[in-house]
């Protein structure tokens, strides 16, 4: 799942999503997912603006995923749309300044700055928001610190709301997330 929607992929299907797009995997009890990070800056993916699907691919090793991806002739490529995209949620991923007051500095009535946002980013800014909140939890909760010491830094209400919003978007709770980690 990704902000511009759902891809199911089947056996030997390769999903490309661009660095820093908010996603998560669902697979079932007996599916098998290899995750491939890739610099955003790898000619392979380097013009790539949106999640997208390639079907039935043989690749097997991370360097023929790789060619099989930039040999593609058929991806949308945009190299603007990932520059102001990104001009985008830098300024949203400032908590400071509610969006109201974005919009007003961008010359936007508040309504306008969202539909835009959303046209450009695939999702709200208050989801966007979310979203960073929700990585920087993972992030805290991989290198150990305790449930409750996320929720606080992460401004969540209390551990039941980081609880809720974590499963919603990782399919685990924060807890068992933080123990796969543990020495």
């Amino acid at each position: 799942m990704t902000t511009f929607g759902e891809l199911c992929a089947t056996l030997g299907d390769i999903v490309v999503i661009p660095a820093g797009e908010p996603h998560a995997s669902y697979g079932g009890p007996s599916s098998i997912v290899t995750h491939l990070y890739v610099p955003s800056g790898h000619a392979a993916v380097r013009e790539i603006s949106r999640p997208l699907r390639m079907r039935h691919s043989l690749a097997t090793s991370p360097d023929e995923i790789l060619d099989a991806i930039g040999s593609h002739a058929s991806w949308p490529r945009d190299p603007v749309l990932p520059a102001r995209r990104a001009a985008l949620t830098k300024l949203v991923s400032y908590d400071d300044l509610d969006i109201r007051a974005l919009a007003a500095r961008q010359g936007r009535s508040t309504d306008g700055f969202i539909r835009r946002f959303k046209r450009e980013v695939g999702m709200t800014p208050a989801a966007y928001r979310l979203a960073l909140r929700l990585a920087s939890a993972r992030s805290l909760l991989k290198r150990g610190d305790t449930v409750a010491d996320v929720a606080y830094a992460g401004s969540f209400s209390d551990q039941s709301h980081l609880g809720r919003l974590f499963r919603r978007a990782y399919g685990t709770t924060p807890a068992a997330y933080r123990s796969a980690f543990a020495d």
